[in-house]
C-alpha cells in the first residue's frame, strides 16, 4: 500500500501499538521512493506531528488581538484646529463632545460627516488626556444612517494606495469578495466601525433622537448609550434587498442572536423603552438635558477609574468576547492581569490621593 503520513490514524491506533503477526513488522511503500517505512515509524511520526501542532498552536487558534488597524487614515486636523462643519467638537476637562451637525439631513452618514468622524476617532486614539468621548447630535434625529436605496455601502473614505493594496489582498484571500471585485469603500467602512468600537476612552452615545440603519452602529459601538424616550432604533435594509452586515457584530454584542435576527430580517424598529429592554440602550431619559445630567454622573464615576486600566479593560473585553474558553484565552487573560498588576497605576492606587482623581472630568455644555 502507498504510505501517507497525513492519513487519518486507524481506529485501532488509539490503543498501544501491537506489531501484526508473530512479531513481524509490516512495511509501507512510499510512492516515488526506493525505500519502505514501518507502520511503527509511521505511528511515531503521527504522534510527533500532533504534539508539535498542540505545542506551537494550530493556525486557526491564536492569541486574540483586538487592537485596530490605524494605518488606513491620518487626521486632517486636530480638535484645537477643527475644520469640519458637518460635525462639531467641544473639548472639556478630560472629555470631548462629538456632535453630528447636519439636522437638515437628519445627520445622515454623508461623506462629509464620515470624513469628520474619521478624523475625530483617529485623533482620540492618540489623545490619552481625553478620558470620555460623548457622541450626540443636533436636531430631532440622532442619525439616519445611509439611504440603502442609493449607495448601500457608500463611505467615501480615502486611504493611501499602499494601505488599500494590503487590505484588498487580505480581503480577497479571505473570500470577502466572491466575485473578485474589491469594494474599497466597504473595506474602509468595516475598518471605521472597528476603529470606533476600540477607542481607548469610555465612550457614551447620547442619542438626541432616533438612529436608523448604519446610524445604529454609532449607538452600538459606544460603551454606553443614553436616549430620549421619544427615540426609535432599528434597520429597514431588508426592505430594499440589502443587509447591514458590517454593523452586525456590534449589534450582536448588545442584543444577542435572537433579537438581532428580528431586527435584521423583519426590519424591526424598537421604541426607546424596548431598545433599553433589549440592551441596545442603557438609560432612557425624558429630555436631552436629563441625558446631559447622566453624562455628568458617568464622568464622576470614570474620574475614579485609573485611565490605563480603563484602556486595558476595554481591550480585554474585546479580546475575550465571542471566543470559547481555551488555553489561548486563559493565557490572554493572565497576560492582561499581569500587565495591570505591574502598572504604575496599580502602585499609585495604594495612595490615599490617587493622581487621576485630582482633575475631575468636566463636560463642556
Amino acid at each position: 500500500m502507498a504510505w501517507d503520513p497525513l492519513a487519518d490514524t486507524p481506529a485501532e491506533a488509539a490503543a498501544p501499538f501491537v506489531l501484526p503477526g508473530a512479531g513481524a513488522e509490516s512495511l509501507w511503500e512510499i510512492e516515488n521512493a526506493n525505500f519502505k517505512v514501518s507502520e511503527k515509524d509511521h505511528m511515531r511520526l503521527l504522534v510527533d506531528m500532533h504534539r508539535k501542532c498542540h505545542k506551537e498552536g494550530l493556525p486557526w487558534a491564536t492569541m486574540p488581538d483586538p487592537r485596530p488597524d490605524l494605518s488606513w487614515h491620518k487626521p486632517t486636523c486636530t480638535f484645537e484646529n477643527w475644520k469640519h462643519s458637518a460635525v462639531k467638537v467641544k473639548v472639556g476637562t478630560g472629555i470631548v463632545h462629538i456632535i453630528l451637525s447636519k439636522p437638515e439631513n437628519n445627520n445622515a452618514l454623508s461623506n462629509d460627516v464620515v470624513a469628520a468622524l474619521c478624523d475625530a476617532i483617529f485623533i482620540l486614539h492618540s489623545r490619552i488626556d481625553i478620558r470620555v468621548a460623548v457622541f450626540t447630535g443636533e436636531g430631532k434625529m440622532f442619525c439616519a444612517g445611509r439611504d440603502p436605496r442609493g449607495d448601500s455601502y457608500g463611505f467615501g473614505i480615502q486611504a493611501t494606495p499602499e494601505v488599500l493594496k494590503a487590505v484588498e489582498a487580505e480581503a480577497l484571500a479571505s473570500g470577502a469578495f466572491p466575485d473578485g471585485k474589491v469594494g474599497a469603500d466597504r473595506l474602509l467602512q468595516s475598518k471605521f466601525w472597528h476603529t470606533l468600537a476600540t477607542l481607548p476612552q469610555f465612550t457614551i452615545c447620547l442619542a438626541n433622537g432616533s438612529a436608523m440603519g448604519e446610524g445604529l452602529g454609532l449607538v452600538c459601538c459606544c460603551d454606553m448609550a443614553i436616549a430620549i424616550k421619544s427615540a426609535f432604533f432599528g434597520f429597514d435594509d431588508t426592505q430594499f434587498g440589502v443587509v447591514n452586515a458590517v454593523v452586525s457584530p456590534y449589534l450582536l454584542a448588545k442584543v444577542g442572536a435572537g433579537w438581532a435576527k428580528k431586527m435584521f430580517l423583519w426590519g424591526k424598529i424598537l421604541p426607546a423603552d424596548m431598545a433599553q429592554e433589549k440592551k441596545i440602550i442603557n438609560r432612557v431619559v425624558d429630555s436631552l438635558a436629563d441625558g446631559q445630567k447622566v453624562v455628568e454622573e458617568l464622568c464622576a464615576d470614570v474620574t475614579k477609574c485609573a485611565p490605563c486600566s480603563v484602556v486595558l479593560a476595554k481591550e480585554l473585553v474585546m479580546g475575550v468576547a465571542g471566543n470559547q474558553i481555551s488555553e489561548f484565552i486563559i493565557f490572554y487573560t493572565m497576560r492582561a492581569a499581569a500587565q495591570a498588576k505591574a502598572s504604575q497605576e496599580a502602585r499609585q492606587a495604594a495612595k490615599k490621593s490617587k493622581p487621576w482623581e485630582q482633575t475631575p472630568i468636566a463636560p463642556a455644555h
